[in-house]
């Protein structure tokens, strides 16, 4: 760090450094910044560099000196907002008793009752029986009390499976809990914590804890709920049991319970390809299914489950059945409902095989079908860079393509399909082009665009590209483009600071300073918003940054791309 701070020292700290440096329990290297940050920067005090935020990540990782340290540079800079009521909860959060307790000691905020909460949540008994304790050497009064509580510590020590935490709550506070303790603890499958809560409490649970308890495989929990509490489940169990391929826990249900499923349990285990359940279903319940049993089965490559449907059952298809299949490039589901069925496709099955570059598929569906594709095809064949379908699609189809090939084709940088769309079609594209290029930092296909269309680009591109923070875009747009921009580009001047990207702002500052009237409050106002620190000094006259050396490196980087 010596060595870069010698050589670009404003670039080396600011407020996401000390944050890093916090959360990762870098007490020396937060000692080594404090003094150069007051040397770069005399006023630092008006800014906000050591947020409470830094000390919440050190307070949860367990990182003391550094929340020390903290605490005690805060004190010396900020006397009137030395405290954070989200140190507590944080340190809880991560198990750090010692943590809790020196916050506990020193700092004057009340402790709020979601940090009991967090401990208990975490199975944390020293933090918890310490917060319950009285402690006469906190600070602040109300904190030598025992600390206050919710519902919400036994609800989440229960659904974590911290049965000793369940009982130590129910003996020592008054809190209590919610139906939402046994619920949780069935859907987590903590049957020891079930059992106790419904031995010791009576908030008792709903029906939801049975249906998730079979949904996730838990058997000896629904069993239990069943012969032990009243609330029963709905048919939601027995559906969310066969879509998890929990057979045991169906055919359980199916004997000791009434409620059965719903017609759509069998569209959803066709579609992930249960197998046994599927047959088992069809065997022993009445509920039947609908087309989207086979539609779904074929559209994720289930062909045994299409062939026992089409056999077994009446519902059918739709053309929804061939149109995903062939979207997914399942030839062999496609082939045989072409054979067995006669529900066909739709156009929409040639241009999804397009898009999703299945060439194999679409040539089948040109020889062997009639419903043809639809300008989509060629776009999103383009758009996804499948140059030998779009050529395909040219040769051998009337449907064509639109503006949206090209744009599509740009946006997702795909260089040799916008150059063969320039020379053998007619549709061309719009700005669109060129500005999603820059979005995604395609800068041959911008230079192509540049040197062989007309349509150019729009102040879009420099916002995009100063979300990435991409200088060698930016100085390219600004070389061939700076003449035609009729307005400041507001919003990348707000992407800079919104992406932390300092450079870039003063980039901007510098190249447009001339071109409109600025109000800055709109930048002063992003800055305080996401807490950017040495933007605030910067846009102060505070903080200076040099780019020049920068701009030159990445003008030399981009001109040997092109």
């Amino acid at each position: 760090m010596e060595i870069l701070y010698s050589r670009y020292a404003n670039a080396v700290i600011d407020e996401t450094v000390v944050t890093q440096a916090a959360s990762n329990g870098h007490v020396e290297i937060l000692q080594w910044i404090y003094p150069r940050l007051a040397d770069m920067l005399p006023c630092y005090k008006q800014y906000n560099f050591y947020t409470m935020k830094s000390m919440a990540l050190a307070a949860e990782k367990g990182h003391l000196a550094v929340v020390q340290w903290m605490f005690e540079t805060r004190g010396r800079d900020n006397e009137d907002d030395q405290t954070e009521k989200h140190l507590h909860q944080a340190a809880a959060r991560g198990g750090h008793l010692h943590v809790v307790k020196w916050l506990r000691t020193h700092l004057t905020e009340a402790i709020n009752p979601r940090v009991l909460d967090e401990a208990a949540a975490g199975g944390f008994s020293e933090i918890v029986t310490f917060l319950h304790a009285e402690w006469n050497e906190a600070k602040l009064e109300f904190n030598r009390n025992s600390c206050h509580a919710s519902a919400r510590a036994m609800n989440q020590a229960a659904s974590n499976g911290h049965l000793e935490m369940v009982k130590w709550l129910h003996e020592y506070r008054k809190e209590g809990c919610t139906v939402e303790a046994m619920n949780r603890a069935a859907w987590n499958g903590h049957l020891d914590v079930v059992c106790w809560l419904h031995g010791h409490r009576t908030e008792g649970c709903t029906q939801q804890a049975m249906n998730m308890a079979a949904k996730r495989g838990h058997l000896e929990v629904v069993q239990f709920l069943h012969e032990h509490r009243s609330e029963g489940c709905t048919y939601n169990a027995m559906d969310w049991a066969a879509q998890e391929n929990h057979l045991e826990i169906v055919q359980w249900l199916q004997d000791n319970r009434a409620e059965g499923c719903s017609r759509l349990t069998l569209n959803e285990v066709a579609k992930r390809g249960h197998f046994r359940i599927l047959h088992w279903l069809h065997e022993n319940r009445t509920e039947g299914c609908t087309v989207a049993a086979m539609n779904a089965a074929a559209t994720y490559g289930q062909l045994k489950v299409v062939q026992f449907l089409h056999l077994n059952r009446s519902e059918g298809c739709t053309t929804a059945a061939m149109d995903g299949a062939a979207a997914n490039n399942h030839l062999e589901i496609v082939q045989w409902l072409h054979k067995y069925r006669s529900d066909g496709c739709s156009r929409s099955a040639m241009d999804d095989a397009a898009r999703n570059g299945h060439l194999e598929m679409v040539r089948w569906l040109d020889s062997q079908r009639t419903e043809g594709c639809s300008t989509s095809a060629m776009d999103g064949a383009a758009e996804c860079g499948h140059l030998d379908i779009v050529q395909f699609l040219h040769t051998q189809r009337t449907e064509g393509c639109t503006i949206r090939a090209m744009n599509g084709a740009a946006r997702s940088g795909h260089l040799a399909v916008v150059q063969w769309l320039h020379e053998n079609r007619q549709e061309g594209c719009t700005a669109d082009a060129m500005d999603d290029a820059a979005k995604n930092g395609h800068l041959q296909v911008m230079h192509f665009l540049h040197a062989n269309r007309q349509e150019g680009c729009t102040v879009r591109a420099l916002n995009v590209a100063s979300t990435r923070g991409d200088f060698v875009m930016l100085e390219w747009l600004r070389s061939n483009f700076y003449l035609n921009m009729k307005e400041w580009p507001i919003h990348a001047g707000l992407n800079a600071i919104t992406f932390n990207r300092i450079e870039i702002l003063q980039w901007f500052l510098k190249q447009f300073s001339a071109s409109a009237v600025l109000d800055v409050r709109i930048f002063y106002n992003a800055a305080y918003y996401h807490n950017r620190s040495h933007i605030l000094a910067y846009l102060d006259g505070h903080w200076t940054i040099d780019n020049e050396n920068l701009c030159e490196a990445y003008k030399s980087h981009w001109k040997s791309l092109l």
